[in-house]
């Protein structure tokens, strides 16, 4: 009888459907014309000259291992590292590039009190290849250095919080 019924809806679908389609086709009145805006399309080989592709790696802070009697193994501590940004858009030579990074790791170094030391072809490969990222220029501040920076950051320095892996018992079970 299930069979019957459905032998019966097929029969009648394509009747409706063509009731359906003859009031699909009364014309309608043809919209009014407006003029031609010009448009410019460029063609893809074009745009993907300028077109670039950054991979970004963010690191999720990663699980807590402990033992079986509940004591931690393996641990997630809040650090902070300190870094530079280059403005956008990215269009210094080579030498204001340096210029500008030196500056800005010059004053940096000076407000937390350390020597900072990153080489000439690090800061250009960064600035080539990942220019709008920050570039990390110390690690690990102490609490005292976070102080100073974030009471008078310079302009173009920033702080990155970051999540390390912290092992209470050392190298034992650090594995």
């Amino acid at each position: 009888m299930l069979g019957k019924a459905t032998a019966i809806v097929f029969l009648t679908l394509p009747a409706m459907t063509t009731e359906l389609c003859a009031q699909a086709l009364v014309p309608t009145p043809a919209p009014a014309a407006s003029p031609a805006t010009e448009e410019t399309i460029i063609p893809t080989f074009e745009t993907q000259k300028l077109a670039r592709t950054y991979v970004l790696d963010v690191p999720a802070p990663r699980g807590q291992i402990t033992d079986r009697n509940g004591l931690p193994l393996a641990q997630n501590k809040l650090s902070y590292n300190l870094a530079i940004t280059f403005p956008t858009p990215l269009d210094f030579s080579d030498a204001q590039a340096l210029g500008y990074a030196r500056k800005k790791i010059s004053e940096a170094g000076s407000l937390i009190n350390r020597r900072l030391e990153i080489s000439d072809e690090a800061i250009l490969r960064h600035y080539h290849n990942r220019g709008i990222m920050p570039l990390e220029i110390a690690q690990n501040l102490s609490e005292s250095e976070l102080d100073r920076i974030k009471s008078d950051a310079p302009s173009g320095v920033l702080v990155r919080p970051i999540y390390v892996r912290v092992y209470p018992n050392g190298k034992l079970a650090g594995h």
